[in-house]
């Protein structure tokens, strides 16, 4: 038995390195571009990971309710996760929550759950049990909302240079479009640029200028880009000047800015006060108090 365990781990110790050479030779000049760690995370996302989702989404389509559906189909497609589908992300929650049942009898051990004599142990079990479960199957949104979250904070970080730069495209003589396409071009790749650059190719595709306003309006849940879309919307409709939209809602969006900095750091001191009252203080009051106490009690 124990030469055939040798034998076993020697075949699949030999296996793995003549996989990791044949993947190595087969990506070298990638691997030469990018680095090893992006193409082994690539692979791993897009040649293993990515159709084991396809395959047992395709598997569990009949249990997502209408309702799932379209709630992921709107997270994904808020968090710019487009590359996934509703079925996907499904399939994830799944085995995420089997990861997370898998997880908990191996660390308690199945004998030992059989061997629960009291009733409120196996109840304590089950709960926790249940815990881990439901925490590994909301995982997966709250990856896609905390993602959405970051792009709404790029968003509102890139919007006041973004609206200069469509004002001065505007005030040179361009229209709305040019301008928009000439401030993408001067934008750093972020979610900004790419929901402009998205916004103006559904225009060239032919959808008109307001419907795509609109649909960027409800991709995006941010009260500065809603009101700017808006005012947009009704500009072109009643044929206002766009440029003194812009430079109006730029002006706004670099004092909405400077507020938001002078209210972090009115709450700094305020956040600072519990790591200092339980880190810094005690050790402060250790370092001062602990001569006095020898000096009283006549420690040496």
């Amino acid at each position: 038995m124990v030469w055939l365990a040798l034998l076993s781990g020697a075949l699949a110790i030999a296996a793995a390195l003549f996989v990791g050479g044949r993947f190595l030779m087969a990506n070298f000049g990638q691997i030469r571009r990018t680095g090893l760690q992006a193409v082994i995370k690539a692979w791993l996302t897009v040649g293993i990971l990515r159709p084991m989702l396809a395959r047992l989404g395709r598997w569990l389509l009949p249990f997502i309710t209408w309702n799932q559906r379209h709630r992921l189909t709107q997270l994904l497609l808020r968090s710019a996760s487009t590359d996934l589908d509703y079925a996907q992300m499904f399939a994830a929650r799944v085995l995420l929550s089997l990861l997370g049942l898998v997880i908990y009898l191996s660390a308690v051990g199945l004998g030992s759950l059989q061997g629960r004599a009291l009733r409120a142990e196996l109840l304590v079990d089950i709960l926790l049990c249940t815990c881990l479960v439901a925490f590994f199957w909301w995982l997966p949104i709250l990856w896609l909302k905390q993602r959405y979250r970051q792009r709404l904070i790029a968003i509102e970080r890139s919007l006041p240079f973004f609206l200069d730069i469509v004002g001065l495209g505007l005030g040179s003589g361009q229209n709305l479009q040019a301008s928009l396409q000439l401030a993408c071009d001067h934008l750093s790749d972020g979610a900004l640029k790419a929901e402009w650059l998205q916004t103006l190719s559904d225009i060239r595709t032919g959808v008109g200028r307001s419907e795509a306003l609109r649909q960027m309006s409800l991709r995006i849940e941010l009260v500065a880009m809603r009101q700017l879309l808006s005012a947009l919307i009704q500009g072109e409709a009643l044929g206002q000047r766009m440029a003194q939209i812009v430079e109006i809602y730029g002006a706004q969006q670099r004092a909405q800015r400077l507020m938001n900095a002078e209210k972090l750091a009115l709450q700094a001191p305020v956040k600072m006060l519990f790591p200092l009252a339980l880190f810094i203080f005690p050790c402060t009051f250790l370092v001062l108090g602990f001569p006095v106490v020898v000096q009283l009690f006549g420690l040496t």
